[in-house]
């Protein structure tokens, strides 16, 4: 008893100092006249912060919001309001939502810290909320805020933290059992396709969960499909720029901050440094992209036969719980979903990895829960250890000044991002085995 209490307030500690640091980094990379504390913000990811204006990317969106001129205009170039010179990257309604609010170059200091906080905030509370130790809770929370995807994310104000809070909001509408939580649903999900087209895998993702038994309050089919209709119209809006959008948004090559099924860059680099003729080429590409499937679908045969549904279902419904469990089971298939379908069909940067926060704090309750036997140490060998390698692998070259070599690289893009894909496609379809079991 002691040990555990004890544990706890090390777990609290651990978290509270963590989200302190969060909090101070922010703070300070956003106010000039701090800039002498400048060096001890975003420490771990320090040589690649410090640009000026500060959220880089958030700054895109702000300074971009006052801009006269038109979309066409601001796609092609012939307008540009972005601080750095960058091409407008970002979908139509991401730039109307930041104009209806009255957003501009003057709100980037305050918006980049309460987008960060808020982000940080939520996260703290759904771990703590999910897992029923406050020791766990408060050691993968510690190192969710200290992880490259994360601090990356906060320190350039990326776009994805608005998707991230608009999917907590869309997750808590879809979970409920009132009418006008539907309409919410599909109005946060025609939002969040619009801003950032990505959701919209998420959102096919919770179409597999089975429809529930309104008198129990539990998960109904037309809020499911709500969403999905609010998220296919906000899908119609970003198609008709997606051409733009890609054309002048950086290639993720994959490596070190970057990933994606069809971003190996490595592959290509060999073909010109070794002037392979065009069918030896070839052989390469598909050989590279064979590789990555293999150990894709060794990931999804690994949790699919050992049957993990039984392991969720018990979780789902354990009394000990404090969410409810048709909010967990849309929470994880909505942002597990929105990161297995961007890895599959996009190459992206490691922003994206956020959106595995949610399923960290699932693995964090799994273990708190004595889930045992080979399922359960499946999930720790196809999902928790890929996951936390893939986040701090790269500290190796990035916090270190430490070439990481070619093999880890290797490891990394081929065999762990890869398994751990395969691993939660497997655990996104196996939720609705384990709803459907629900006493």
């Amino acid at each position: 008893m002691l040990f555990s209490a004890i544990g706890n307030r090390l777990g609290y500690l651990l978290a509270g100092t963590s989200f302190l640091y969060i909090l101070f980094s922010l703070i300070v990379y956003a106010i000039p006249s701090l800039q002498d504390w400048q060096p001890l913000a975003f420490v771990p990811i320090r040589l690649f912060s410090k640009v000026t204006p500060p959220f880089a990317d958030l700054a895109m969106l702000t300074h971009s919001a006052r801009c006269d001129g038109s979309l066409s205009d601001l796609f092609d170039g012939r307008v540009n309001c972005d601080p750095y010179g960058r091409l407008f990257t970002y979908p139509p309604m991401a730039l109307w939502m930041f104009s209806a609010l009255g957003l501009s170059s003057a709100s980037l200091g305050w918006l980049g810290v309460a987008m960060g906080a808020s982000v940080a905030l939520l996260t703290g509370v759904f771990f703590f909320a999910l897992i029923p130790s406050a020791a766990v809770a408060g050691f993968l929370l510690a190192l969710a805020y200290l992880s490259l995807p994360f601090q990356l994310t906060l320190e350039r104000a990326n776009n994805d933290q608005i998707v991230y809070l608009l999917l907590c909001l869309l997750a808590l509408a879809m979970a409920r059992g009132t009418g006008r939580s539907a309409a919410a649903g599909a109005a946060l999900a025609f939002v969040a396709v619009a801003t950032k087209l990505l959701p919209i895998f998420g959102i096919f993702a919770t179409q597999l969960l089975p429809p529930g038994w309104e008198s129990r309050g539990r998960l109904q089919l037309r809020h499911l499909r709500w969403a999905l209709v609010g998220g296919v119209a906000g899908l119609s809006l970003v198609v008709p720029w997606l051409g733009p959008i890609l054309r002048n948004s950086p290639v993720a090559t994959g490596g070190i901050l970057s990933h994606g099924l069809m971003a190996h860059q490595i592959c290509y680099d060999w073909m010109a440094d070794f002037h392979l003729s065009k069918s030896l080429s070839r052989l390469l590409a598909f050989s590279c992209l064979g590789i990555k499937l293999m150990f894709l679908l060794l990931g999804f045969v690994g949790v699919w036969r050992q049957a993990v549904h039984h392991s969720l279902r018990s979780l789902l419904f354990s009394p000990a719980n404090r969410l409810h469990p048709q909010l967990i089971a849309v929470t994880i298939s909505l942002f597990t979903g929105t990161w297995v379908g961007t890895y599959l069909f996009t190459k992206s940067y490691d922003y994206k990895f956020i959106f595995l926060l949610p399923v960290l704090a699932f693995t964090g309750a799994l273990l708190c829960r004595g889930a045992t036997g080979k399922g359960h140490r499946f999930w720790i060998t196809l999902i928790l250890v890929p996951m936390l390698l893939a986040w701090f692998t790269p500290y190796l070259t990035i916090s270190f000044s430490q070439p990481m070599g070619l093999s880890l690289e290797l490891v990394n893009d081929f065999v762990l991002i890869p398994v751990l894909a395969g691993a939660l496609l497997a655990t996104i379809i196996s939720f609705r085995s384990a709803l459907r079991a629900i006493p």
